[in-house]
């Protein structure tokens, strides 16, 4: 078996790390063992959480010498647990059985704390019929529509709640809301905002301070509502380079409300973390779309949830909420009032017959027939282009995208204010679904620096490395500087005609600093659709390979394609589209079949 090992590492189905792993831990003769456990690396390493002892027979990677020797084995669990690396239920053990699922001894541990959290029974927090109409009497609740008033209530009332939604439905804007209300009728304020990306931080931090019903607050209130949000990392001090950190324990973090956005990219080792970091009194608010991409590492928080979701007429939610509230109900009706998942429905951003929240819904339920229509061209603000192994295909391309920033060229060359040329260089972006390659971010931004230099005549310095109009995107968080992750900037002249690189901030202002301060960067005319996540944009151009990769999803054009507000140009082969479409990333959890909400 280990030969056989050791030859799916060569064929490159299996990475090192699995062979090794299996080694370490099951016997030569160990055959069933040491296949399982090389498996149940490899999928953890693509985010699964177990591996179903159920289905292991018809493996389509095995090969059918290995598959025959599963086979001829009646029971795969018995099997397993005659080993002394396999156990029940136990933490003595590497491998976990539970049910008919194989973990990893760490997964099974933090899948076990995360079902205790999402299943213990929490009691409710309880407010007088005075303290509710403060809320219900309030303009920003009269006006709101009635999905967002059910979701305040549940935030308000519940230890946690999950908010899902798509692009456009109002999330960001329910925040600052749910803050305003929190403020208002609780006594303990301590308000917590994060995100798992800086970019998403910085766009929640921004959409808090723009609100006009938190600009409006009284000004005993105005200390409570939170001037920062954090990325994860930074709030529980988790350090990058260093995996041992997500096997630590934490301190309970002093909070009264954690609002995390974003929640599509929490995976279970961040979400032990948030659960560790809450207190007896503390509540927390997931927000995020289960339709995005998930997690990079291990499981899909809230895809799981969303599996789990049940369809109840909203208005009739509210209404029963209200009379319970009314009525002083709380003790009785606790079943219902402990709903803890809310799914906004009502959009926005898009009207409901807008070409992008079509083509969302497309891409979103693998609608093959309809997908004919974006290759065709029938929806006047999405445009599909076929591209091909041609090197004119590949120049047309570019030429078209290139086109694009003539606008902002010309704000450059006539000098425009700096906020003009940030704001319009923001509108638009080149986003691609791989970093490498000529149809990657890398040849994206070369091609395009080559194209400047021969198209404008501009001059670089340092090595060929700056030039005026260069846009780059901050890489690591710089808390002195006011630089997180994903902050964008471009590279101008100041008055003294020195060149530095100029930053939008969040409060509208414009900052310059010199080259050499910088922290870690990349030029940035195309950015990865997974780096994009949670930005969006008016126009956007999405490239695709001319080959299939396996990060190729139906989430990563649903993602793509929802950045944009008013136009998307798509470049791509037909059939590798199709072919990405049709790909649903599938990792659920075991907590899921488990657990009733």
């Amino acid at each position: 078996m280990i030969k056989l090992i050791k030859k799916l590492v060569k064929q490159k189905i299996f990475h090192k790390i699995d062979y090794y792993f299996a080694k370490n831990i099951a016997d030569k003769s160990e055959s069933l063992l040491l296949i399982t456990a090389a498996y149940i690396s490899l999928l953890n390493r693509k985010g699964y959480t177990f591996l179903s002892l159920k289905k292991i027979k018809k493996n389509k990677i095995f090969s059918k010498k290995i598959i025959d020797k599963i086979k001829n084995i009646k029971n795969i669990k018995k099997e397993l647990l005659k080993s002394k690396s396999v156990g029940k239920k136990n933490k003595n053990f590497p491998l976990i059985i539970d049910r008919k699922n194989l973990y990893l001894n760490k997964i099974w541990i933090i899948e076990q704390k995360i079902l205790k959290f999402l299943t213990y029974k929490y009691n409710l927090k309880e407010y007088s019929l005075n303290v509710w109409k403060k809320i219900f009497q309030e303009n920003f609740y009269k006006k709101s529509h009635i999905e967002k008033k059910i979701a305040i209530i549940l935030c308000l009332l519940n230890k946690f709640t999950i908010i899902l939604g798509s692009p456009g439905t109002g999330k960001t804007q329910l925040i600052s809301k749910i803050i305003y209300a929190f403020i208002k009728i609780s006594k303990k304020r301590k308000i917590i905002l994060a995100s798992p990306t800086g970019k998403a931080s910085s766009v929640l931090i921004e959409s808090i301070k723009k609100n006009k019903y938190l600009l409006n607050i009284k000004n005993k209130y105005q200390k409570y509502i939170p001037n920062i949000a954090f990325t994860l990392h930074d709030l529980f001090k988790i350090n990058n380079y260093y995996e041992n950190n997500f096997f630590y324990k934490i301190k309970k973090i002093n909070y009264d409300l954690l609002i995390i956005d974003e929640s599509s990219m929490i995976d279970i080792f961040m979400l032990e973390k948030i659960i560790d970091s809450i207190d007896k009194n503390g509540q927390v608010i997931f927000l995020g779309d289960p339709n995005q991409l998930p997690s990079i590492n291990s499981g899909s928080f809230l895809k799981d949830i969303f599996s789990i979701y049940k369809k109840i007429e909203n208005k009739d939610i509210y209404l029963k909420l209200i009379d319970l509230i009314k009525k002083k109900y709380f003790k009785k009706n606790q079943k219902f009032i402990k709903k803890n998942i809310f799914f906004l429905k009502k959009k926005y951003r898009f009207k409901k017959k807008s070409d992008i929240n079509k083509c969302a819904k497309i891409i979103k339920n693998f609608q093959k027939k309809k997908i004919k229509n974006i290759f065709n061209n029938k929806f006047n603000n999405i445009k599909f282009f076929v591209i091909n192994n041609s090197c004119f295909s590949y120049k047309n391309m570019i030429k078209k995208i290139f086109k694009m920033y003539k606008n902002y060229w010309n704000m450059i060359f006539k000098k425009y204010p700096y906020k003009k040329i940030l704001k319009y260089f923001n509108q638009i972006r080149i986003l691609c679904v791989l970093k490498k390659g000529i149809f990657g971010v890398s040849g994206i931004n070369k091609i395009f620096k080559k194209m400047i230099f021969k198209k404008y005549f501009i001059k670089s310095i340092k090595t060929n490395k700056w030039y005026i109009g260069k846009p780059i995107i901050i890489l690591k968080n710089k808390k002195n500087l006011n630089l997180f992750n994903g902050s964008i900037g471009i590279t101008l002249l100041d008055k003294k005609k020195n060149m530095q690189v100029f930053f939008l901030m969040n409060n509208g202002e414009i900052k310059n600093i010199p080259i050499n301060l910088l922290p870690k960067y990349k030029t940035t005319w195309a950015i990865t659709i997974h780096k994009s996540q949670g930005s969006e944009f008016k126009k956007i151009n999405i490239i695709f390979p001319l080959k299939i990769n396996k990060i190729m999803s139906r989430e990563i054009i649903y993602t793509g394609i929802t950045r944009s507000k008013k136009k998307i140009h798509i470049f791509s082969k037909k059939s590798i589209f199709l072919k990405s479409a049709k790909n649903k990333i599938i990792r659920q959890s075991g907590f899921i079949k488990k657990i009733k909400i």
